[in-house]
This record gives structure tokens, C-alpha cells and sequence, in this order.
């Protein structure tokens, strides 16, 4: 019993060790294919960011990228990359003093054109002067927001705007308040949590011969306190924990998945869902059709839960698509979420087919990660309407907050649980017996509580995964696997293709690929046809995108989810698996449990 006693002080030591530990993301970018005999062109350094180490691994077309996990001085790291090359770096504060980091980027000063992928459509000029002075000139085509600021990537716009620093304050590295920030500042302090006040400068000219840091750079100005335990490169115990943790939590997902197959598979067959309109004569569609002969009432899972139309009051319009509208509403003195056909379609069969298969799905569903499905009310065809779980918003409406709001792009331990939740919900999809597909999965279907706790919604385009081709083209086309696109058959693997757009959306929250219609506008001047992107899509020429500061481990899921090949991707659990693993390893600081 001691040695238990002991065991679990280590494990608790450990442990705290691993959520204590303030980790910094230092990245470099480099032109080409080549990270060995030439210098990144950009490295980025953030205080806030999780981190793990890689060499020169793909990031985007013609572009390698390194990163390092810097625990006392990230200024060193920035100067390691960069080597005898010349450098012009730029810290920024949320102070007046420069004492509270939190961002800095280093630029390669050859007075070249440069920029691409890892510096997010950014193109500057870097150089020094003859009297030792520097500057940065950043080239946009407009102006704005960083939403608005479109680069130039011939560094020849009339919109350039130099950021200038003299002699003195470069070998000082005295502090410099932004007051009216120049474009280059308003650009890259989008990146701080905070509101950054001030910056200082420092270059390779700080640096002799020896490679010795003159000046105090690396031992007061531009280091940050942390934990100073040892870098050895064999496996930490932080990782063996998260390993550990890991594997319970893979037993788990088996375990549950299993319960939930047994759980769903008696009441959950063939006949009792279909594809509407499909040409099987058995399950709902069927049924629906023959609603004029025998009724709704007669079905045992609609009967089941049924609730009086008369105490459904529908409130104020939330949403309203092609075939139906969403309301708020009141049920039994509880705030719900009302969905309804519109009036033209309700006369419509095959609508009503429709609604009906999205009534018994969302009716037999039941997770901590799908919306709950409340009941179904009617009088008669022209009024039926379906009650659910009223929630506070979508993931959508968050992400386009946080970009108008320049929230940090990258992951944080709050967007990797909503992943691991919206993973969570696709588990238990696909583990029902048939497998169920979503088929429209997308940020506007990922529906979010007050405390950001997400759930699936929307199946009315959702059916059974039967053994046969399936070849009906729906769901939303930007999120769209390349096989659904094409009209082949495809399986479960499309909504994790899905997924990986989804994942993509919480790091950079724009809208999917809106990095390629940006680039479109500025080569050519106008927007791209959504044909071709398509087309570009389903071939690999493109894909979607994720920022420079995205954890590595993210980045690697999410180009997996959105490989072309299906069998390429992960299954849900999968990656499940791997979303928890990334939460027990690279972002275990303290905050609520995940469910």
C-alpha cells in the first residue's frame, strides 16, 4: 500500500509538472523544399501557443516550415534559425515597458520580395541601412482590418508602408509605444490575446562573431521566465502520462462504441429509416407516403414522441432554409427550438417524406453531443413541427465573432474540445448499427451552449449506411468530400473529410478555402468560379488551410481528414483517440474535464 501511496504522489507530481509548463511555439518558414543551406525567410515566436517540435515538414505548395519548443529564450531560438543571415526581429508587448510578451516575428532583411503560405499572404521588403538603421516595408493592395489586408506579392503597391527604426533604438532595443499603429503592427498584433501597446527591435547585428549575444538580449531583454527543467529528447514523463492517459481513453471509446451499437441495434433497423424518395419500398419513405391511409399516429416511434401542437408556441424566426425555418419557441414552459416545413412545401410529398425521416432520426438519437430531440407536434400535415434542445448559438456565428474581434488564430484548449465533442457526436453517428451518415456536417450544424459546449444538428439530409452506391449529391459543397462531389460512392469517411474543413474553420475562422479566393483576387482581380475551386478541390491542388501557429498535431489530423483517398482518413474514433491525446499532452493546463 506504500508503494501505491507513492506511485500516486509521483504520478501527481508529474503530472502538475506537465500542466504547469509554459511552452512557446517558435516556427520557421522557408521558401522551396530546401530548410538545410538556406534561411527561413519568416519565424514566428508566440507565448501562448501549445508547441511541438518538427524539421522541415510540408506546409502548403512549395513551402517547408520547422518548428522548436522554446522554454527560456525564444530570442536565441529566432537567431539559431536564422544563422549568419541577415535579421531584423520585432517584439511585441501589452505594456508600456515591454515587460509582458506576447508575440514576435523575425524577418530575413535581404531587401528581397518575400512572403507565401506561412506568413499567411503577407509580402515585405527587410533591410538595413548604410548607417545601421533598419526597416520593414510591408506591401498590401488595401488597407484595413486584417480581414482587408490583402498583400501584394509583387511588393510594388502604392500601399506600402514602412516601418522605420534608427541606429540607437536597434542596438539598445529600447522600447517604442505603437501609438498610431503602422499597417505592418495592425497586420500581426491580430495574433496577441492581448492588446499590444509597445515593441522593441533586435537584428543580427546584435550578434559577434562568436556567436555571443552582446547588449543583454538574451539574458534581460526578450527572455521570458519559464520552466528551466532539462530538454533531454528522450520521452518525458509528461508524454508517458499523456500515453498513458491516452490509451485508457482509446479502451474507453471501444467500450462505448460497443455499448452503443447494443444499445441502438434493436429498435434501429433498415426498415425503420430510409433515404426519402430512395428506391427502397420499405422505412419511412414508405411510411410517408402512405400517411393519407393510416396516419402519423400509427408510427411507434413518432407516437412515442408526440407531443400537443397546441403547447407549441412558436416565438421568433431563427434560421430559414430551401424547404423549412427554424423558430425559438415555448414547450411546456421550456425554451426550444421549433423547425417546420415552409408553406410551399408542405404540400409536397417528397418534402414531407424528408421531414419525416429527419423526425425519426433526431427522435431515436440520444448523446451528451447531439441536439436532444424534444418531441413532434401536429393537427394536421399543414402545421407539423418538431421540437429540440433550444441552443445558444452555432460555431459559425462564434468563428465570424472572433474574426471581426482578431481572436488568436491556432488552437487552444477551448477549440479542441469543441473538435473533440463535435468528434465525439461523429463516433457515436457511425457506431450505430447501420452506421449513420451526416452527411452535411459544417460549421452552422455544430450548434454551441452558453459555456461553448458543442452538438450536432441538422440530419435532414442524413441516412443509413446501406450496401449499395450511394449517389445522392447533398450537403454543403465547400465542405464536401471530393467523392460526393464526384457522385461515387462513398461512406463514413466523407464526414470526416468534413471534419478536417471543420477543424480548419477553428484555427483560421474563416470561411473554407477563403484563403484561395483572397489569392484569386489579387492575381487576377477577380473572385473564382466555385466550379473551379471545386474542381481544384476534388483534384488536391488545394486544400484547406490552417495558420502558421496551428499545433503540429492538429495541422497532421487535419490533413488526413481532408486527404482525397478515403482510405487515407481517419475513422471517427480515430481520431477521437488522437484530439484526446493532443489534450492530455500539448494542452494540459488546468480547466474543465472533457467529456
Amino acid at each position: 500500500m506504500l508503494w501505491h501511496h507513492v506511485i500516486l504522489v509521483v504520478v501527481g507530481v508529474i503530472i502538475l509538472e506537465l500542466v504547469s509548463a509554459t511552452r512557446y511555439d517558435v516556427m520557421a518558414g522557408y521558401l522551396g523544399s530546401d530548410c538545410s543551406s538556406t534561411a527561413p525567410y519568416v519565424v514566428y515566436v508566440r507565448s501562448n501557443g501549445g508547441c511541438q517540435d518538427g524539421v522541415c515538414y510540408e506546409y502548403g505548395a512549395d513551402e517547408r516550415a520547422s518548428t522548436e519548443c522554446s522554454k527560456e529564450d525564444y530570442l536565441q531560438d529566432m537567431r539559431d534559425f536564422f544563422g549568419d543571415s541577415p535579421y531584423i526581429i520585432h517584439s511585441l508587448y501589452s505594456d508600456d515597458d515591454c515587460s509582458t510578451f506576447e508575440f514576435a516575428v523575425g524577418f530575413l532583411a535581404t531587401n528581397s520580395c518575400l512572403g507565401g503560405n506561412l506568413s499567411s499572404g503577407f509580402y515585405f521588403q527587410s533591410s538595413f541601412d548604410d548607417d545601421g538603421s533598419a526597416m520593414v516595408i510591408p506591401y498590401f493592395v488595401e488597407i484595413g482590418s486584417k480581414g482587408a489586408m490583402a498583400g501584394d506579392s509583387s511588393c510594388s503597391a502604392d500601399n506600402a508602408m514602412i516601418a522605420e527604426m534608427d541606429i540607437d533604438h536597434l542596438q539598445n532595443h529600447s522600447y517604442v509605444h505603437i501609438g498610431a499603429a503602422s499597417a505592418l503592427y495592425n497586420y500581426f498584433v491580430t495574433d496577441s490575446p492581448n492588446s499590444v501597446t509597445s515593441y522593441r527591435w533586435h537584428s543580427s547585428n546584435d550578434v559577434e562573431d562568436s556567436g555571443n549575444v552582446t547588449n543583454g538580449s538574451a539574458s534581460g531583454e526578450g527572455t521570458i521566465a519559464t520552466d528551466t527543467s532539462g530538454g533531454d529528447t528522450s520521452l518525458s514523463s509528461g508524454a508517458i502520462v499523456g500515453i498513458a492517459i491516452g490509451g485508457v481513453v482509446l479502451v474507453a471509446i471501444v467500450a462505448v462504441s460497443t455499448c452503443y451499437r447494443h444499445q441502438v441495434k434493436a429498435t434501429f433497423t433498415k426498415t425503420d429509416i430510409d433515404e426519402p424518395g430512395g428506391p427502397d419500398s420499405h422505412g419511412i419513405a414508405s411510411d410517408a407516403a402512405k400517411v393519407g391511409q393510416r396516419g402519423l399516429w400509427n408510427d411507434d416511434i413518432i407516437t412515442a414522441k408526440r407531443i400537443p401542437r397546441d403547447k407549441v408556441k412558436l416565438k421568433k424566426l431563427i434560421r430559414r432554409g430551401a424547404f423549412g425555418e427554424v423558430y425559438s419557441g415555448v414547450y411546456n414552459r421550456q425554451q426550444v427550438a421549433i423547425k417546420v416545413l415552409l408553406p410551399s412545401a408542405r404540400t409536397n410529398l417528397h418534402h414531407v417524406n424528408a421531414f419525416l425521416a429527419e423526425v425519426k432520426i433526431a427522435a431515436i438519437m440520444d448523446h451528451p453531443h447531439i441536439v436532444n430531440f424534444v418531441g413532434v407536434a401536429w393537427e394536421s400535415l399543414s402545421d407539423l413541427c418538431m421540437a429540440l434542445e433550444f441552443m445558444d448559438g452555432d460555431l459559425r456565428a462564434l468563428l465570424d465573432k472572433y474574426e471581426a474581434s482578431n481572436h488568436p488564430v491556432g488552437f487552444d484548449r477551448q477549440k479542441t474540445t469543441i473538435a473533440l465533442q463535435v468528434c465525439h457526436g461523429l463516433v457515436y453517428l457511425h457506431s450505430l448499427s447501420p452506421p449513420l451518415i451526416h452527411r452535411d456536417l459544417k460549421s452552422r450544424n455544430i450548434l454551441l451552449t452558453k459555456s461553448l459546449e458543442a452538438k450536432l444538428t441538422d440530419f435532414g439530409v442524413s441516412r443509413e449506411l446501406l450496401d449499395r452506391t450511394m449517389t445522392a449529391g447533398v450537403g454543403t459543397s465547400l465542405w464536401m468530400a471530393p467523392e460526393v462531389i464526384f457522385g461515387e460512392k462513398y461512406d463514413d469517411k466523407a464526414d470526416i473529410f468534413s471534419f478536417g474543413v471543420v477543424l480548419s474553420e477553428l484555427d483560421v475562422h474563416t470561411l473554407p478555402y477563403a484563403h484561395v479566393k483572397k489569392r484569386s483576387r489579387e492575381l487576377g482581380g477577380r473572385e473564382l468560379m466555385d466550379a473551379i475551386l471545386l474542381q481544384r478541390i476534388v483534384s488536391g491542388e488545394v486544400r484547406v488551410e490552417f495558420s502558421c501557429f496551428c499545433l503540429r498535431s492538429i495541422v497532421q489530423l487535419g490533413h488526413a481528414c481532408v486527404s482525397t483517398d478515403p482510405r487515407e482518413r481517419p475513422t471517427a474514433a480515430e481520431a477521437l483517440y488522437r484530439l484526446h491525446v493532443i489534450l492530455a499532452q500539448e494542452l494540459s493546463n488546468p480547466g474543465p474535464q472533457v467529456e
